[in-house]
């Protein structure tokens, strides 16, 4: 689930320009090297704080006001209506980016980051409703939804924005691809508190946590796509591209 990758990845980048101008120096235009290297420092340095003025958020946890996974096509034997609110999201801090392509001057071409995180926690309220395998399943309650050893692509591109004399990137795409090695799945007060029905199908949820995440894969990648397409926005709204980037 939600890793967090490429509006972290900037973010960060923007606020130790903006706020640390002793520290060394940003990487050249398509140097993928060293904005992984650097990157990779700010994940495990930085994620504690924010910075309203940057749109950066403490990124661990993560504030998840509302996600909705929805999983409704009618071949699939999992139908779900699943909605997160007010939820959090752990494991930034140990994510770590092991390739990266693009980020050169042509802003209409595509960027990818690869990443590969110890674990995504997503932890807070939740209501569902709908079919798991054929069992039907319904709860509101607070739930865990934890993913291990998690691979992930994020790639985006965007058009040039000419405003005040400074040319920013407007993102109109971003994908979020994650492939989990595990999931786990805990989900309280299913079945309106019935403990015995409720401990019976977290017990099968993990059983088959492997099918029911290829079920709901496309679905969860969409909606974590929507979250951090807003995140990455917000930011590169306020900062000019070429700030981010020095001259050969």
């Amino acid at each position: 689930m939600f890793g967090i990758a490429l509006a972290i990845v900037f973010c960060l980048f923007c606020s130790v320009q903006a706020h640390f101008p002793d520290d060394p120096k940003p990487c050249k235009y398509g140097d993928g090297e060293c904005i992984m290297q650097f990157v990779n420092t700010l994940f495990s340095e930085r994620y504690s704080e924010e910075d309203p003025g940057l749109n950066l958020m403490q990124l661990d946890p993560l504030k998840v006001d509302k996600m909705v996974i929805s999983q409704g096509e009618s071949e699939s034997p999992v139908g779900i209506t699943l909605t997160f609110t007010d939820n959090l999201l752990y494991g930034i801090k140990d994510q770590r980016i092991v390739k990266v392509k693009g980020f050169g001057k042509d802003l209409t071409t595509k960027h990818e980051l690869k990443i590969v995180s110890k674990t995504f926690s997503l932890v807070g309220p939740y209501n569902i409703q709908g079919k798991v395998l054929i069992l039907p399943i319904s709860g509101t309650g607070i739930s865990n939804l934890t993913m291990a050893n998690v691979k992930i692509i994020v790639s985006f591109s965007g058009n040039p924005l000419e405003k005040d004399g400074e040319t920013y990137l407007d993102v109109t795409n971003l994908k979020f691809s994650m492939k989990p090695e595990s999931t786990h799945y805990q989900f309280s007060n299913l079945f309106n508190g019935d403990k015995a029905l409720g401990d019976n199908m977290n017990v099968f949820l993990n059983e088959n946590a492997e099918e029911i995440y290829k079920e709901t894969a496309s679905a969860i990648d969409r909606s974590f796509s929507q979250l951090y397409l807003g995140l990455v926005k917000g930011v590169f709204a306020k900062v000019p591209y070429a700030k981010l980037f020095v001259e050969e």
